[in-house]
């Protein structure tokens, strides 16, 4: 059992990823009571009642590592539930409540302000139970939080591009009980030979390590929808090709509503390869300042800018360029930020912000100060 709040692993082999998927899956619950009912308690005080329904072997160190990290327990329909961390935001959320205060609360102070807010909480709440504790406490209702099974999100994609896509590789996954991101290299030239043509177009040329990348992210505990990212890769260097695309879990959303998803990959991969044709029409004057400007208005983060425009001014000498060198000069900032190792919740993020600066206008941003980050 993965109890651990902080428990994550990474995989290359496919069967073994998908082995734990279903392994935990089977271990799994949802559970629908109604909001009001819920009742939070520090670990200290319900400690001896949730012993009760914890599995023998292990249930000394689900408390312990409980303990660790929120100190809570929840009664839902008179059972005691060891609280995961990654359940203290959404049982925020539906206590209706929010804000930075609330991190710095004494458990007892929390839990107190939680079950008033619950008592007069309508409708019914949906409880994710998995490795001895609730990892997620969302709407109950039908219009509220859809179920989308892990396993079937992953195997469906993965079926997907096998039957429709030549030279596919697993490439590695990693799980937490937070987000499961999967990817996986995609050497079809129904693909890659769009982006070819495009650079020689404009005089470029690929290079003979390209590859295009699928990437899903999902997550149980409302951090991600059941998300698809397009990217390619030359080297080290990996260029977004536009935003997600999104299945949020909500509106009664189901596997189906994914599976039409994923076969919109081909024409979402071809349409943004062809949005990338606007780049090399854009002359950049100043291409450090406007990088700085683009990655500050998309959100990335000061010290992640000061890197990647310093690396850009190296390899570039600040001269002019294109739009599309700059692109590319911006996407870089996801290679330095996997080398600071940060987490795959962040890089998720990061690449989100670096594709958003595809829907800004360059030249807003091409100017001759320098920028106040």
């Amino acid at each position: 059992m993965y109890y651990q709040d902080n428990f994550s692993k990474s995989f290359h082999q496919e069967t073994a990823f998908m082995g734990l998927l279903d392994e935990i899956e089977e271990r799994a619950d949802w559970k629908v009571c109604p909001t009001d009912t819920l009742h939070v308690s520090s670990a200290e005080e319900c400690a001896d009642t949730a012993r009760m329904m914890l599995p023998a072997e292990l249930k000394e160190n689900i408390l312990q590592d409980t303990d660790r990290h929120t100190g809570l327990i929840l009664e839902a329909d008179g059972i005691c539930y060891p609280l995961g961390s990654t359940a203290i935001r959404t049982l925020e959320n539906r206590a209706r409540i929010s804000g930075n205060a609330l991190q710095d609360l004494e458990r007892d102070t929390l839990a107190e302000v939680l079950n008033h807010c619950l008592r007069v909480t309508r409708g019914n709440a949906l409880l994710r139970i998995h490795e001895g504790k609730v990892r997620a406490v969302h709407g109950g209702d039908a219009s509220d939080y859809a179920i989308l099974p892990m396993p079937e999100i992953f195997e469906t994609a993965s079926m997907y591009l096998k039957e429709n896509f030549n030279h596919v590789r697993f490439e590695s996954s990693s799980f937490s009980h937070s987000l499961v991101t999967v990817s996986w290299e995609v050497r079809d030239d129904s693909l890659l030979d769009t982006y070819r043509d495009l650079l020689l177009q404009y005089g470029y040329a690929a290079g003979s390590e390209i590859s295009a990348y699928i990437r899903v992210h999902s997550s149980d505990v409302a951090a991600s929808g059941a998300n698809i990212f397009c990217t390619i890769r030359e080297g080290t260097r990996e260029l977004v090709l536009g935003s997600a695309l999104k299945l949020e879990h909500t509106n009664g959303a189901v596997i189906e509503d994914f599976a039409r998803n994923m076969a919109q990959i081909f024409s979402r991969y071809q349409e943004n390869v062809a949005g990338l044709e606007k780049l090399f029409q854009i002359a950049v004057e100043h291409p450090a300042n406007a990088m700085a400007g683009l990655m500050k208005k998309a959100g990335i983060g000061k010290t992640l800018i000061s890197q990647t425009v310093e690396q850009f001014k190296a390899s570039h000498g600040g001269e002019r360029c294109n739009g599309y060198e700059l692109y590319c000069g911006i996407c870089e900032v996801i290679f330095l930020a996997q080398c600071k190792g940060v987490s795959a919740k962040l890089l998720i993020d990061l690449e989100e912000m670096v594709s958003r600066c595809l829907t800004f206008r360059f030249q807003d941003f091409d100017v001759t100060s320098q920028i106040n980050l």
